[in-house]
């Protein structure tokens, strides 16, 4: 641990910063598991299950003074890869953010995967939404506003040989929230907007969009499209989160257009999804004011029934490209044994629409397992 300390301070030190006889070296190691099971009457035989580890990380963080450093090595899916690594300069009313994360685009992909109320987020979040990438970032926090740009290379660290993307990425999203934080009650609403340059060095760039649905576990993407002569890229979303000291209401809505070259017509998407939390036991909910994001019940052993409406449209006539159309319901409830472990239980039923993965033939119906623990 001592030569760790060393190793960020020489980082930072490297950078031109000067220590003041107040600050200290503080590093804290952090750690999660999830792990998973699913079970349907999906498949050849009349139950299919699956298990696994989904996500093992570990890692820590290390502030000094007015920076931080974020490390964070996850082990989960029979993988090894970088996961957050960021260097934060934390100003009275921002933070200036360097490093492999997640742009500032969809609340609910910035939560932390044990703080969801579902084992994943919504097929809608995850077909509109990208993993992280290289970039730098300013977030700007208030009593009121939460407001964040950023620019970024089309690849995560885990992403930067030969498969890399040469295309740049502008993102940035805009919150204005009022916390009445006595009374618990929160009304946040936002919007944000990406733009995506073409892919140079490539004679037709091949663009692709996918989800998983509602589990990741199933051998095939309910939804997946490939968009040829890809050009640029347009999204954004409008979302609204409500809480109170026993319930919590969120939603987003996407749109995307992937533009194409030779005179191609534009691929243009849509869906989004609405959910819901009510404490059958404990009082509150966390909000990350710094990054206006929701978090898990404030409450160490609260009990949460959980419930959720997803519609995704792949489907684009006018282009004739086919990525798939499905809805969703599910329903749940998580148990926080303490500040460490919890359980989450759901059910989720799928409607599919037409042009799924030749996988899906039919609706399904699938129950899932979560035992997860963070510290």
């Amino acid at each position: 641990m001592r030569t760790l300390g060393y190793v960020v301070m020489a980082f930072m030190l490297a950078l031109g910063v000067k220590a003041s006889a107040a600050d200290t070296l503080k590093v804290k190691f952090r750690s999660r598991a999830l792990l998973d099971a699913t079970a349907s009457g999906y498949g050849k035989e009349d139950v299919q299950g699956y298990y696994r580890l989904e996500d093992f990380r570990v890692g820590f963080k290390a502030t000094y003074g007015r920076f931080e450093l974020k490390a964070d090595i996850g082990l989960g899916g029979g993988k090894v890869a970088v996961k957050d690594l960021l260097l934060n300069y934390h100003f009275k009313h921002g933070v200036l953010s360097f490093g492999n994360g997640y742009e500032p685009f969809s609340m609910d992909m910035l939560i932390s995967t044990a703080d969801m109320r579902f084992n994943q987020s919504a097929a809608s979040c995850l077909a509109f939404t990208n993993s992280r990438k290289l970039g730098l970032t300013y977030h700007f926090h208030s009593d009121h506003w939460y407001l964040a740009t950023g620019v970024y290379t089309n690849n995560d660290i885990n992403k930067l040989g030969d498969d890399k993307k040469n295309s740049l990425v502008s993102t940035s999203r805009a919150v204005w929230r009022n916390h009445d934080k006595r009374s618990g009650r929160l009304i946040h609403v936002g919007a944000a907007f990406s733009y995506r340059t073409k892919d140079v060095n490539k004679e037709a760039p091949v663009g692709t969009m996918t989800s998983a649905g509602v589990t990741s576990m199933f051998p095939a993407s309910l939804l997946e499209a490939e968009v040829s002569n890809m050009g640029s890229e347009v999204k954004g979303l409008v979302e609204a989160l409500y809480t109170s000291r026993k319930v919590l209401l969120q939603g987003e809505y996407f749109i995307d257009r992937m533009n194409r070259t030779d005179g191609l017509k534009a691929y243009k998407t849509h869906g989004g999804y609405v959910q819901g939390s009510y404490l059958v036991k404990g009082e509150g909910f966390e909000y990350d004011a710094m990054y206006g994001i929701p978090g898990r019940p404030s409450s160490p052993k609260a009990v949460e029934l959980v419930a959720r409406f997803n519609y995704t449209d792949m489907n684009d006539r006018d282009s004739g490209i086919f990525g798939g159309e499905e809805k969703d319901v599910s329903l749940g409830v998580n148990w926080y044994l303490n500040q460490y472990l919890g359980l989450k239980l759901n059910g989720s039923y799928v409607w599919k629409g037409d042009h799924c993965n030749s996988f899906y033939d039919k609706d399904f119906f699938l129950a899932q397992a979560r035992i997860q623990y963070i510290f």
